[in-house]
């Protein structure tokens, strides 16, 4: 058993949850709000990206082989809300699926990519949308 943390801004394929989520992992499941423009996230005005991230939680929870304990929406964005998972969570590995290129959000833009594989001795695994 493992404790895992996945961030995710979008549904995530079973088989590649499959992956890296064994059924009696403690999964927990961050979904950071990306779905908004630059004057809804200066503004503040992120429900309806919230309850999009919501959604995706949620969509990941019902897919994923383990029950999620938790499941999160964060209005920061995505390599924030990878570090922010870590210290609240101390898991066990890290597992981060965001969008890529034309698919992704301006709060995506640097993208997994950007996140060393490694974060405070915790591994960080990639699953590519």
């Amino acid at each position: 058993m493992a404790r895992v943390v996945v961030v995710s801004s979008a549904q995530i394929e079973r088989a590649a949850l499959a992956d890296v989520v064994s059924a009696d992992d403690e999964l927990y499941v961050v979904v950071p709000a990306v779905e908004q423009s630059r004057l809804q996230w200066l503004t503040n005005d992120e429900d309806a990206a919230r309850a999009e991230a919501r959604a995706v939680g949620e969509a990941i929870s019902r897919t994923a082989p383990a029950d999620a304990s938790e499941i999160e929406v964060k209005p920061d964005p995505p390599e924030q809300s990878v570090r922010d998972a870590i210290a609240e969570h101390r898991p066990d590995r890290i597992v981060v699926a965001l969008r890529e290129g034309e698919d992704a959000t301006w709060l995506e833009d640097v993208g997994a990519s950007a996140l060393p594989r490694e974060i405070d001795g915790i591994p960080v695994e990639r699953i590519h949308l």
